[in-house]
């Protein structure tokens, strides 16, 4: 019953866009797609534990992957979702293979250096198929979604499946496996599972499902660029994972809609909105944490 208000607040902002249509229908869609991008982000820390700064390499190769198939031939979107999804998947585990034995601000720096490697590789080793700093324009919606409200609908409806997937994956016996490597992946090791093996499971869906958001921003925008690959593109992904509760089935949803609403009404206002999102950023940091010192404070009187 709890989650009534909330499952009606969801319907509601999913289906306003519909009505107003023109702008708001379009920042709608750009939501859906930083959303997913930003769900296999925090799917990877709930899983696993670890964070990472490479999560551009996914979201943009999805959308160069996209772009350099169907700029021809609208039809080719039969294959780039699902050598997107792919391509993602098989990044992730490669990557996963050099540094998954690392931990912490080792494995975040392998991760932002990965990243770094493909966005210099697409900016300036094949300029003659990347586009280079220019990018690459002229993307067509998918045959039969030309049509923003089908397009937003068919976006909006991905994200359900995906976040309905999440849960039930979350429940299985293979998401409490998980919750076990999160928490304690020595004793879990001891008990003889493969925890390597589990973690490579989880980074590569991670990277399928950021490969996945990639392709829906560049059906979408209609261009990809360099930018999408970039570190500070993995950094915006984690801000929006982290303000949106980074361990919630809903982090990344909740996230991106907070930060790309926020930047649209700031900088209809002002040219330094940037400098009230760091403000909001740095209230939010300062919030969550005396908010974890009295819940902690609490249960520490409560035990003595």
């Amino acid at each position: 019953m709890r989650r009534l208000p909330w499952l009606g607040l969801g319907i509601t902002l999913a289906i306003t866009p519909l009505f107003l249509q023109g702008y708001p229908l379009r920042l709608a869609t750009e939501v859906v797609a930083w959303a997913l991008a930003a769900t296999s982000l925090a799917f990877l820390f709930r899983t696993t534990g670890l964070v990472s700064l490479g999560h551009a390499a996914f979201f943009g190769g999805g959308a160069y992957i996209t772009a350099l198939l169907v700029r021809e031939n609208p039809a080719a979107y039969l294959l780039a979702l699902p050598l997107a999804g792919a391509s993602g998947f098989i990044a992730a585990v490669f990557l996963g293979l050099l540094g998954l034995r690392s931990h912490g601000i080792q494995f975040l720096m392998l991760t932002l250096a990965f990243s770094q490697l493909i966005y210099i590789l697409v900016k300036q080793g094949f300029p003659e198929f990347t586009g280079g700093d220019d990018g690459l324009s002229g993307i067509p919606k998918p045959p039969g979604l030309d049509n923003p409200i089908a397009f937003y609908l068919v976006s909006l409806c991905l994200l359900g499946i995906t976040l309905v997937a999440y849960s039930l994956l979350l429940r299985s016996p293979l998401g409490q496996v998980w919750d076990a490597l999160r928490l304690n992946e020595k004793r879990l090791n001891s008990l003889g599972f493969n925890t390597h093996l589990y973690k490579l499971l989880a980074f590569g869906l991670s990277g399928a499902l950021g490969a996945l958001a990639g392709v829906v921003l560049a059906s979408h925008r209609g261009f990809v660029h360099p930018h999408d690959l970039a570190w500070n593109t993995s950094g915006l992904l984690l801000v929006m994972a982290v303000v949106g509760g980074i361990r919630g089935i809903f982090s990344g949803t909740v996230g991106a809609t907070a930060l790309i609403l926020l930047e649209a009404a700031l900088s209809s206002y002002t040219d330094i909105w940037n400098l009230f999102i760091g403000l909001f950023l740095m209230g939010y940091v300062i919030f969550t944490l005396r908010s974890h010192q009295e819940r902690g404070g609490v249960r520490g009187s409560a035990t003595a």
